[in-house]
């Protein structure tokens, strides 16, 4: 079940609770921490654009026309430490189709010490059910490369399932498979009503 909204003590809204992490809106005052994300070579080989790393002036521009101005077609949230309230990733709901009932994720843990600790396995599985309780969808889809076998492995936890691979992807300088992964309403793991 949803958790009520809290309040953080910078007065940031708490979206949704979980026991690891806490989802509240992106703030314009992360920027250079996302940023950073980004252009971590480690943190950013599995993103689809990787190598994305621009400019601090270009992150902020990226905020303002993606997320401040994202209007129902996405939603955007910070990922913290429930305990400390720590900043350690970002996640996003995009093209949110209403009619069709669907969605796309995107997740990035940026804070290394913070992988292998089962965030972005409830983090996904927190927004999956965001996606179906609150915005009334019923399919969030999304995708990973095939290298990436912790990002999978979390998504499987979580409850995701693959429905495909497309083949033949240029990642860089080499060719991958991009996983197809998705999930519908009740498939959601480790999470009770």
């Amino acid at each position: 079940m949803m958790q009520p909204k809290d309040k953080l003590m910078s007065d940031v809204p708490v979206i949704v609770k979980g026991t690891k992490v806490v989802l509240t809106p992106q703030q314009r005052e992360n920027v250079p921490t996302y940023w950073k994300w980004i252009c971590d070579p480690e943190v950013n080989a599995g993103l689809t654009d990787t190598g994305a790393c621009v400019s601090i002036e270009k992150q902020y521009e990226w905020y303002d026309n993606n997320v401040a101005k994202a209007g129902g077609g996405s939603v955007n949230f910070d990922i913290h430490e429930v305990n400390g309230m720590r900043l350690v990733g970002d996640c996003v709901l995009f093209d949110i189709d209403h009619a069709a009932g669907t969605a796309e994720l995107g997740i990035i843990i940026g804070e290394k010490d913070c992988w292998n600790r089962g965030y972005a396995t409830e983090t996904v599985a927190l927004l999956a059910r965001y996606a179906f309780d609150v915005l009334g969808l019923s399919n969030v889809i999304l995708n990973a490369y095939d290298f990436n076998e912790r990002a999978v492995a979390a998504y499987r936890r979580a409850g995701f399932r693959e429905v495909g691979r497309r083949r033949g992807v240029r990642h860089g300088a080499r060719m991958v498979q991009e996983v197809i992964m998705d999930i519908v309403p009740g498939e959601v793991a480790g999470l009770t009503d």
